[in-house]
């Protein structure tokens, strides 16, 4: 490794440990690299921001995540009332009515924090009432909001396939069957527990009549079409996935506007306006990191990379599971959009070189980074279960250590079976 390289980690590494905003540590190593090896001017870095930012596929982003906003008004309760009715008689059924929750609400969203902070606020409290423990109503919660990573569509798939060049409509369904096997898993976890504690959760004597059962469905038909909508128009060909973005926001918008009639002006600046900057941090992160990733290939990084990885050991197994461990390590203390940009360039021409596609990686990999989010140090999405909760992340341990295991089993398994990721783009995208 050449003194370039290593003022380049170094500066990462000093940046990130005082806590300087990730975007502004990419950018600081990029520049401490150039003033050290000379050759090119600093103008170097903002040509490649601007290029990296300026992506007609990258406008998908931000109408993913104004979308995912507007469809918190009206939309979720009706979801959270539909997964309620086919799940709450079975045992822990409260837990798996979360679980489900989660999965419909990522589907609308893209964001796992939203997921967790939208769902703990309607379904925690009532958890916590009728006896579930709440060290496990952190962790499901938490685990649960994870899902809006791997459930389409999904910000975070929007920025792999930018970074790898996979398509995004290949991402959306090779995500659709981890996402939907971990829900189970997550389902199955929690009726465990239910069965073991005997826990006895509020008698539910509500009983639905067909006519009550059909409006109930009704009502959540419209929130249930809308990933429908963007996944068939992207497949069916009549849109790309950055058309299809649009036209999420706009199908949100009639429902929160016209049809449920719950947003109003005031709420609607606020939402655009908090879109708008959440939008803007990751796109400032993706715009440094593109430069980053410039600077790794010219100084053949990947490839310096590979070689060690190579010199310790040859078994594609071995280096999988390497890369596995390096991908839940990296996710207890980095943004998952950050992890993506940042390690990408690196590993990915290992994983294609031991088998692996790049859209079995990528999905993988997702998968690897949802145990990220649940594991302090970072833990952004339970600590967001434990903030809404009122309770302190140390008092989610040990209930959500299995929680963990859990997701981290359902991520080993997507890398160990390829299929699982790549049977429904194989089949419906071709």
């Amino acid at each position: 490794m050449n003194n370039g390289l290593i003022v380049l980690f170094a500066s990462l590494a000093v940046c990130l440990i005082i806590g300087v905003p990730v975007a502004f540590s990419i950018g600081i190593a990029c520049m401490a690299l150039i003033s050290v090896n000379g050759g090119v001017t600093m103008s170097i870095i903002l040509q490649r921001m601007v290029g990296g930012a300026k992506s007609f596929n990258m406008l998908a982003m931000p109408m993913f995540i104004f979308a995912g906003s507007l469809m918190m008004y009206g939309s979720t309760p009706r979801l959270i009332r539909l997964a309620n009715m086919l799940l709450r008689r079975i045992p822990g059924g409260l837990g798996a009515t979360a679980m489900a929750a989660c999965g419909f609400f990522g589907a609308v969203s893209g964001s796992g924090v939203a997921s967790a902070a939208a769902i703990g606020k309607i379904i925690g409290p009532s958890m916590i009432e009728e006896g579930y423990p709440k060290a496990l109503t952190a962790g499901l919660i938490a685990a649960g909001g994870t899902m809006a990573c791997i459930i389409p569509p999904s910000i975070v798939m929007v920025v792999y396939a930018q970074s790898a060049g996979v398509s995004i409509g290949d991402m959306f369904l090779g995500g659709v069957i981890p996402g939907l096997a971990t829900i189970i898993a997550l389902i199955i976890l929690n009726c465990f527990f239910a069965a073991r504690r005997q826990q006895k959760e509020g008698k539910d004597e509500t009983v639905y009549t067909p006519k009550e059962r059909v409006k109930i469905f009704i009502d959540a038909l419209l929130p249930l079409l809308m990933p429908i909508a963007v996944l068939g128009g992207v497949f069916s060909g009549l849109c790309t996935a950055t058309e299809a973005a649009v036209v999420a926001v706009f199908y949100a918008f009639i429902l929160a506007v016209f049809v449920y009639r719950e947003l109003t002006l005031k709420e609607f600046i606020r939402v655009a306006a908090d879109s708008v900057v959440t939008t803007g941090v990751i796109m400032l992160i993706i715009s440094f990191a593109t430069p980053f990733g410039w600077i790794m290939s010219t100084q053949k990084v990947p490839q310096l990379f590979a070689n060690w990885l190579m010199g310790i050991t040859t078994n594609p197994y071995v280096i999988l599971g390497f890369i596995i461990l390096l991908l839940l390590f990296l996710g207890t203390f980095m943004e998952t959009v950050c992890i993506i940009i940042l390690v990408t360039p690196i590993i990915l021409p290992i994983a294609v070189s031991i088998g692996l596609s790049p859209l079995h990686y990528g999905i993988g990999m997702l998968m690897a980074l949802m145990v990220g989010s649940l594991t302090p140090p970072l833990s952004v999405n339970l600590f967001t279960a434990c903030r809404v909760l009122n309770m302190k992340v140390d008092e989610a341990f040990p209930d959500t250590f299995y929680v963990i295991l859990t997701v981290t089993v359902m991520a080993i398994l997507t890398f160990a079976f390829p299929w699982s990721a790549e049977l429904l783009p194989r089949i419906l995208g071709g």
